[in-house]
């Protein structure tokens, strides 16, 4: 069968559908500068198969095979040791029910290279509804596939990089507790204790100012230092240290006295204190404010 009846027999199975004519001269056109490969076989379901009758440029240019070396031979001449037979059953399968198939499969070009080439094929029927040919549009997709089994290779080393960094967040969440835990244990059991003893014997200004350091040690299991220091106050180690003074109650001239230096001096680096935590209301008590932080 000539190539112009096979397109008469696709424009008649067209007019079937639409009630707008085509003229065959485009419908010829189209077939023959589509960007994908177009193979036409007869409806022979044998033991060896449909026998093409047509391919366009795009198949040869995909394949390898120019039009004579293919028309009167089965697509069977594409195929090879890695061309899935479960694809090619069930290929068989639904051309022998007169169904659509859609699938993809390794192929191999006429050098002998190969590529993953996806059909989608559709039975040709005529007027009467009889098969008359099948239409297979073919897609050189080795690229494509290529693309997707990176990208599932990237997703799957990303999975075990959160995994691996959820674990390893897990262990710092718990050394970091146990470091707390540690911490807090050798300062009630270790550290009150002995500077309770020291200050037995000391004068009334130094059994005040250890019992400050005691109030600074036991800061060190609540999270008062490292909340003057986040960002969001940016309070310099100065300002902190003044900060934990007026917390355990602490005059400007206490704590004057307790660090060497001026009350002025104080007094400047309360109000940056004030100001850094938006304490614009004098009324706001600074000893208050940090006891109930």
């Amino acid at each position: 069968m000539g190539t112009k009846k096979i397109y008469q027999t696709g424009l008649e199975n067209a007019r079937m559908n639409q009630p707008a004519a085509i003229d065959e001269s485009l419908l010829a056109a189209a077939v023959y500068f589509s960007e994908d490969a177009i193979l036409i076989t007869n409806a022979d379901i044998s033991v060896a198969g449909p026998v093409i009758v047509y391919v366009n440029p795009a198949f040869t240019r995909m394949t390898g095979y120019r039009s004579e070396e293919v028309v009167g031979k089965t697509p069977k001449l594409l195929q090879g040791a890695k061309t899935d037979p479960a694809v090619l059953s069930d290929l068989r399968s639904k051309l022998e029910k007169g169904e659509v198939f859609r699938g993809w499969t390794v192929n191999y070009r006429k050098d002998g290279r190969e590529f993953i080439n996806e059909w989608h094929i559709e039975p040709i029927k005529d007027v009467e509804g009889h098969i008359t040919h099948f239409l297979a549009i073919q897609r050189d997709i080795t690229e494509r596939k290529r693309m997707e089994v990176e990208l599932l290779e990237q997703k799957n080393i990303l999975e075990q990089k959160n995994a691996a960094l959820r674990e390893i967040l897990e262990l710092i969440e718990i050394e970091k507790k146990k470091i707390k835990e540690n911490v807090s244990n050798n300062v009630e059991v270790v550290v009150l204790p002995a500077l309770s003893r020291l200050g037995r014997s000391r004068s009334r200004h130094e059994k005040k100012y250890i019992g400050i350091i005691e109030e600074h040690l036991k800061d060190l299991t609540s999270a008062f230092g490292s909340q003057l220091s986040q960002p969001s106050h940016r309070l310099s180690p100065r300002e902190v240290e003044i900060a934990n003074l007026v917390k355990s109650g602490l005059s400007s001239k206490d704590i004057a006295s307790t660090l060497n230096i001026s009350i002025k001096t104080v007094e400047t680096i309360r109000n940056k204190i004030r100001r850094k935590l938006g304490l614009v209301n004098r009324s706001v008590n600074l000893t208050s404010y940090f006891r109930n932080s």
